[in-house]
């Protein structure tokens, strides 16, 4: 009643959650195949991190992000629709929520109509996630805002995020990110932020490959060459679509913004070549 999943044998492929009782909803776990979650859920340091989630962090000046740890609710009420979920016998579904985004005055900040349509599976146990999203800003509008970046008045080192969240697994694997612009080596206090088409993140063991995953953002969002936070540490492995690190956006009331992105899994690694031919 409040998940959908895709299993092969005894391995979970993906399961997106629409569970009322949570936060948002979520992807937990991803995975290439194996059975190994490349996600990671609600981790101790970031309970409010979903696996892979989406999630403003200010709406009208409004915490939409963070959660008490206590109650584990955020200022900002994220709910939603029973979602309409339509399946194929080859492993493709399509989910359609409607989503409303409350201020604690009771006041609609914005809503959304999501489209998520999975593809079915390949052997290898590959397949892909689009993600489009159609906002529409509450009755007297909407200032979507994030903390701020260095170089701003109270900048911070982990300024820009909001958007399109993929928390990832941990040590003991080991993570490489690349972009379709080349190689993501330098992390400066554990962070870069690239500005490509894509990005993706690749796991082993050490030993062995355990998979790869990729996002790619439509021009039609930020350009050909859009923002990312990445943070790559033992602790924490982290990919945001920082669509709002250049600048906060602000829609007039009624209007209307939407957001396309596609998610690709597979069992192997992603390169530069894979990111610059793979179609979002």
């Amino acid at each position: 009643d409040t998940t959908i999943a895709w299993r092969a044998g005894t391995n979970v492929l993906w399961q997106f959650s629409f569970d009322p009782q949570k936060g948002k909803t979520f992807f937990n776990p991803l995975t290439a195949g194996n059975g190994v979650s490349l996600t990671n859920f609600k981790p101790e340091d970031h309970p409010w991190h979903y696996g892979f989630w989406f999630s403003w962090k200010y709406i009208n000046h409004v915490n939409y992000w963070e959660e008490d740890r206590a109650t584990g609710r955020a200022q900002g009420a994220t709910r939603w629709a029973k979602p309409a979920v339509t399946t194929q016998k080859s492993g493709s579904a399509t989910i359609r929520l409607k989503i409303i985004c409350t201020n604690p005055s009771n006041q609609v900040d914005m809503t959304e109509n999501r489209v998520l349509k999975i593809s079915a599976p390949k052997t290898d146990g590959s397949y892909t996630i689009d993600w489009r999203a159609d906002f529409k800003a509450g009755k007297q509008g909407a200032v979507l805002d994030r903390t701020p970046m260095l170089g701003e008045p109270n900048g911070a080192v982990n300024g820009g995020y909001a958007g399109l969240g993929l928390r990832m697994v941990s040590a003991p694997l080991t993570m490489s990110v690349v972009c379709s612009t080349g190689l993501v080596t330098h992390f400066e206090n554990d962070r870069a932020r690239p500005n490509a088409a894509a990005v993706g993140c690749n796991f082993s063991d050490g030993a062995n490959f355990i998979g790869g995953l990729a996002i790619f953002s439509d021009p039609k969002n930020a350009g050909e060459n859009a923002p990312w936070y990445l943070i790559n540490s033992e602790q924490m492995r982290f990919a945001c679509a920082a669509i709002l690190a250049p600048k906060p956006r602000t829609l007039k009331p009624g209007e209307r913004m939407n957001l396309h992105y596609r998610i690709a899994v597979r069992p192997k690694a992603w390169t530069v070549e894979a990111l610059q031919t793979t179609t979002p």
